[in-house]
């Protein structure tokens, strides 16, 4: 079994730190879209006041303050979503509602937001699971006391089932044997964390025999020979991109079946983007390039809440530290604009150079381990 990626992943545990960053995230309009199986450390914003707007109506006592967290979560499918909310010396309100007609915020104007749940956390506590419905747009709105900037942390897990609390699998089987002597070639997509199946676009080029795109979690189809060398890409909501360059299939007595498993995306993860090049010394980026750029592109419009710091990064010494960390920026802000050209919206997207603060190797030795200084790593956020 093999496990191949888009990206080589650095780390991934530790929580998405909302604190202190330029969000504005009190109302609707405002409000911070969540991914599943994550957790956050967020504050209040210290705002004072009585909201006699978005959440007026709705709260038992009849009013709330505007000192509010405003969040959003889009299920993937049906499925329960357990909400832990806790700080050990902070009292706070938790409002979970669903939209009703005409999008989540113009229910709340028209004050037409399905109410689930009303919570006061008195004890600064909240653990409930709710039942969430696909296709549906759900906020969860924590509520302060007036001018208060404490931070809680906030969990959110979330499990695919349908009403009756069976299981669902995203699974597609793609059959497309015939009866025939040629040897049979299984692909599975797998998630790395729970190996459960996972739905997604797979795309070969390079050989006639296999070339096309498929959408499956398990794709089955006759080859007449080994394919030596080909380009598979796989692409599914939720997860980082797969790509591989030179794609065996080496068919034996029994065929080839492999199983490749995609990694889960978290907010927090920090990934290297291989094979982006620069003119020496220079920001400018190089033809080569164009294809991984063109999947980190595709890799943010099949995951379009997921938003991203560029992280530029050089080979150098101590000597030039000041003209490498401007380096390292401005080739940040190179694939930045590269992006935003290739359609992706710049609110997405920001950049920041290192330099050589941060080397993959402190002394390289070789030509090939100061080629691994310089790279270029995004932040999932």
């Amino acid at each position: 079994m093999r496990i191949y990626a888009f990206f080589f992943l650095v780390t991934i545990f530790f929580p998405l730190e909302l604190i202190g960053q330029r969000f504005s995230y009190y109302d609707c309009e405002q409000g911070i879209s969540l991914s599943h199986n994550n957790y956050y450390h967020i504050a209040f914003q210290g705002r004072k006041g009585i909201d006699r707007s978005n959440l007026n109506g709705y709260a038992e006592g009849g009013t709330t303050t505007k000192n509010q967290i405003w969040l959003f979560f889009a299920p993937p499918t049906s499925g329960l979503i357990n909400l832990n909310v806790r700080d050990q010396d902070l009292s706070f309100d938790t409002f979970v509602f669903a939209e009703n007609n005409d999008g989540i915020c113009s229910d709340f104007k028209k004050g037409e937001a399905n109410l689930l749940l009303n919570e006061p956390n008195k004890d600064a506590l909240i653990d409930r699971s709710i039942f969430l419905e696909e296709g549906f747009k759900y906020a969860i709105v924590l509520v302060g006391a007036e001018k208060i900037k404490d931070s809680l942390e906030l969990k959110i897990n979330f499990s695919p089932q349908d009403e009756e609390g069976n299981k669902i699998i995203d699974s597609l089987v793609f059959d497309l044997t015939k009866p025939s002597r040629q040897k049979k070639y299984s692909l599975s997509i797998r998630n790395a964390q729970n190996q459960m199946p996972v739905k997604g676009k797979i795309s070969f080029n390079g050989s006639n025999e296999i070339d096309g795109a498929y959408v499956a979690s398990d794709l089955i189809m006759n080859l007449k020979r080994t394919v030596k060398k080909c380009e598979l890409k796989i692409d599914a909501e939720g997860f980082i991109s797969y790509d591989e360059e030179d794609y065996e299939i080496l068919l034996g007595e029994n065929g080839f079946h492999d199983t490749i498993y995609l990694k889960p995306l978290i907010r927090g993860t920090v990934a290297k983007i291989d094979e982006i090049y620069f003119a020496a010394g220079m920001s400018i980026i190089l033809e080569e390039s164009a294809p991984k750029l063109n999947r980190l592109r595709d890799f943010l419009l099949v995951n379009p809440t997921v938003n991203i710091e560029i992280q530029g990064h050089v080979n150098g010494d101590g000597s030039k530290s000041m003209k490498s960390k401007r380096l390292s920026k401005k080739r940040a802000k190179s694939v930045l604009d590269y992006l935003i050209d290739a359609g992706i919206s710049s609110d997405r997207l920001s950049s920041v150079g290192f330099g050589f603060t941060q080397p993959v190797y402190e002394h390289p030795k070789n030509e090939m381990e100061k080629e691994a200084n310089r790279r270029v790593e995004v932040l999932i956020k």
